[in-house]
Order: C-alpha cells, then sequence, then structure tokens
C-alpha cells in the first residue's frame, strides 16, 4: 500500500511540475475545407487541469511559469507549397497569448536544433503575437514555405505566461522546455516534456494541435481512437502511402491513450484520456482540414474500464447494442459530409492487466470478451454502415481471436513495433484510391 500511495505521489507531482510548465524527465538525458489546405499533422488536445484533477477550485490563482520557449519537432506527412499551423486554447481557464511563433526545418538526430536558413516567423492576422480566448483556436498565415512529406518541421512558441494553458497534445511529437525567448535560437539546451509512470510515456505538446500545407490536389486521413492507435501506425501508413506512390493523402494522429466511444475519461488520469469519441468526433476528425477518410477504432476502454477496480464507481458499464449504436452515430455524421469511415475490429487482450500505479487492476474473462467479440461480429456484418473494415483477429494466437500473439504485443493488449507495421500491413491500399 505504501508503495502504491509513493507511486501515486509521484503520479501527481509530474502532472503539477507538466501544468506548470516544467516536467523534468529522467535524466538519461479552425478547420479549413476545399481552399487547397490539408491537414499534414496533427495531435488531438486534452486537458491537464491541476486545480480541477485535485479537486482544489478554491484555489484563486492558476499555476503557472513565465518567460518559457516550447519547442516541438513534428513529421508532415505529405507535401505542400506553403505552411500554416493551428494553436489551441480549448481547455484553457483565461486567454491565452503567444509572443513569439517561429517555424523550421529540422534534422532527424538533433532534435532540438533548426535549420537556421529555413526559418521562418509566424504571423496571426500579420500580427506576431496572438491572444486565444479560451475554448478557441487560431490557424496562422501562410508561412511561406514548402515542406517535404515526413522531413522534420520544428515550430517554437514564446511565452510570457503560461497560468491559463490547460490544453496539449499526448502524442505525435517532442517538445522541450527551457527558460527565456529561444523561438529564434539556432539550437536549445531545454528539458523534454514528458510524463512517465508505470501508466505509460507521454510525449506532451502545448497548444500546438495542427499543421496544414497547400496542396490542392491532396486530402487527408484521420486516424482516430485509443491507445492501440495513439503509437507510430499513422506515421507507418504515411510512409507505406508514400513508398507505393499514393502521395497526395496526409494522415492526421487524433488517437488518445484511454480514449473511449461513450463516456469521458475516468479516474485520475480522466482528463488525459480525453472527451467521449461521440463528443470529440466532430472537432477531432470531421472538421480536419481536407478531410476524406477517417479510419476508427476505439472501445475496448468501455468494456475494461468498469471492470477496473480503481475505476469500478467512475466507470459505467455499457453494452454491445449501446456501443454499436454510437459506432453508427459516427459512420452517420461522417457520411452527411461525405467523408468515408474504415473501422478496425476491436484487438484481443487477453492477459492484459492495465497495471496502474503499481496494481494489477483488472483481469480478462471470456464473459468480458464476449462483448468485443459480438461487436466485431456486427463490423463484419451487412449492418455495418462503414466503407469497410479492416479485420485484425489474425493477429491471434488461435481460432478463439482472444489472445494476441507475442510476437504482436507488449503487454497483451498494445502493439509491440512488429504488431503495428503488421496492422499497417493490413490496410488495403484502395481505401485511399
Amino acid at each position: 500500500m505504501k508503495k502504491m500511495m509513493r507511486k501515486l505521489a509521484a503520479a501527481v507531482l509530474g502532472v503539477c511540475l507538466l501544468i506548470s510548465g516544467l516536467w523534468i524527465a529522467p535524466v538519461q538525458a479552425e478547420a479549413s475545407g476545399g481552399d487547397g489546405w490539408v491537414g499534414a499533422w496533427s495531435t488531438s488536445p486534452v486537458e491537464f487541469n491541476l486545480k480541477k484533477m485535485l479537486d482544489m477550485e478554491w484555489i484563486k490563482c492558476d499555476l503557472g511559469l513565465r518567460n518559457l520557449t516550447f519547442r516541438t519537432r513534428i513529421q508532415p506527412t505529405i507535401s505542400g507549397e506553403d505552411v500554416r499551423i493551428t494553436l489551441s486554447n480549448e481547455f484553457g481557464t483565461g486567454p491565452l497569448t503567444i509572443n513569439t511563433t517561429s517555424v523550421a526545418k529540422g534534422y532527424e538526430k538533433l532534435p532540438q536544433a533548426i535549420k537556421t536558413w529555413t526559418r521562418k516567423n509566424v504571423t496571426f492576422n500579420g500580427q506576431s503575437s496572438v491572444t486565444i480566448p479560451a475554448g478557441e483556436t487560431v490557424t496562422s498565415d501562410p508561412v511561406g514555405m514548402s515542406v517535404d512529406a515526413l522531413e522534420y518541421l520544428t515550430v517554437s512558441l514564446f511565452m510570457k505566461r503560461t497560468e491559463t494553458m490547460k490544453t496539449y497534445g499526448l502524442i505525435g511529437g517532442d517538445t522541450y522546455i527551457m527558460s527565456g525567448n529561444f523561438a529564434k535560437a539556432a539550437t536549445t539546451i531545454g528539458v523534454p516534456m514528458k510524463m512517465e509512470a508505470d501508466f505509460g510515456e507521454y510525449s506532451v505538446i502545448p497548444a500546438l494541435t495542427g499543421v496544414e500545407v497547400y496542396a490542392p490536389e491532396a486530402s487527408s486521413a484521420v486516424v482516430i481512437g485509443d491507445s492501440t492507435l495513439a503509437n507510430d501506425i499513422p506515421i507507418l501508413l504515411a510512409e507505406k502511402l508514400q513508398s507505393v506512390g499514393i502521395a497526395n493523402v496526409g494522415i492526421l494522429q487524433q488517437a488518445i491513450k484511454g480514449n473511449r466511444l461513450l463516456d469521458d475519461g475516468a479516474g485520475i488520469l480522466g482528463m488525459a484520456y480525453g472527451e467521449a469519441m461521440v463528443d470529440r468526433f466532430e472537432r477531432d476528425a470531421l472538421n480536419q482540414p481536407g478531410v476524406e477518410r477517417i479510419f476508427l477504432k476505439v472501445g475496448v476502454n468501455d468494456v475494461v474500464h468498469p471492470n477496473c477496480e480503481s475505476l469500478k464507481d467512475e466507470a459505467r458499464a455499457v453494452t454491445a447494442e449501446e456501443m454499436i449504436a454510437g459506432y453508427k452515430q459516427l459512420i452517420e455524421q461522417a457520411h452527411e459530409r461525405g467523408i468515408e469511415v474504415y473501422l478496425f475490429t476491436r484487438t484481443a487482450w487477453k492477459g492484459y492487466t492495465r497495471n496502474v500505479l503499481g496494481s494489477d487492476d483488472v483481469q480478462w474473462s471470456p464473459e468480458i470478451d464476449q462483448m468485443r467479440q459480438d461487436i466485431n461480429a456486427w463490423i463484419r456484418s451487412s449492418d455495418n454502415p462503414a466503407d469497410g473494415y479492416i479485420d485484425l483477429d489474425f493477429m491471434c494466437t488461435d481460432e478463439t481471436v482472444s489472445e494476441l500473439k507475442s510476437e504482436y504485443t507488449t503487454d497483451g493488449a498494445h502493439f509491440t513495433a512488429l504488431g503495428q507495421q503488421t496492422v499497417v500491413d493490413a490496410v488495403p491500399l484502395e481505401y485511399f484510391q
């Protein structure tokens, strides 16, 4: 018990530092459409609000540090003649001012360095500083820089104040934080913004949620779901398309670890798990610039979390019928906009225990797994209105399709590097043609 409490305290402290804008890693060292702008990179925004998380709303001031630079390196998944970026204050507790923003091409092996001759100052309505109201996003003016698919691009943000910044992405890039204004510096010696514990690793990305390029003949495809997609699968899919000459489709990463189809995240990490898919789908999928296809894999947490000892009183149990109705709702919303939807079957998770804060939290059972198999049967049926599906049951050990082969999984549920590549290999190329 003492060990668990120490780990809980460490996790909370980590979140506290993150909210303050300073996570010390271990020493190891607005949507557009039809205007030619297409999504090239994205991450789904989630909320980190210390006062809300610890139920300390009685604290009158927001926590934050001053005069900080955040340098984030990402990989656009499609080439374009120009670029612009999107910044979000979706969950902010007040207006958020970004005092200086720059973008430059980066290096593969030097994550904090930029190619200075490519650096561009980023403006918003012609101004170098931008204030984003709480609950809003802003998209920059065109930067005047062409980009190539999968090259490294670095976005640097300098903020004099960070108290109201509560909006972060947790997948898709590497961010370094430093004190002072280094938005235009050739290189920095910053601290990696990561949250690491028994429950996994998050690469924290403050405020930056999208990069789009000008590519009038291209479109984007959104990969959205839970932790089984919150990995390298989107970038591997982009590499697959580029390798076979499909160069006109950008792949957007909108997966969130712990995300559920029908309900918001629950427990101490609930905010990091994001809003329910049925609530975030419009913002994170339908409104992405140039989107024509959506690849969806979500729902295992809706079944697992209510059966976790730590979440039993917070995560409600759902039925297969409710889940199927939720999928149908999302597909209908996409089809109303002329957007195709492709469903992944929900992968097996026998052997997974959701080891959170040192506790084996849930045990697999045939009864729990039956819902997954019932939903997969519906996905493969003629009653599924989606435009196609990717059946991943071949990754299981035998005909019971209840357990992933060991080479594909790290813990019974999440994919190894081979598992991720296998998922990507299973996606038919004709879905992009």
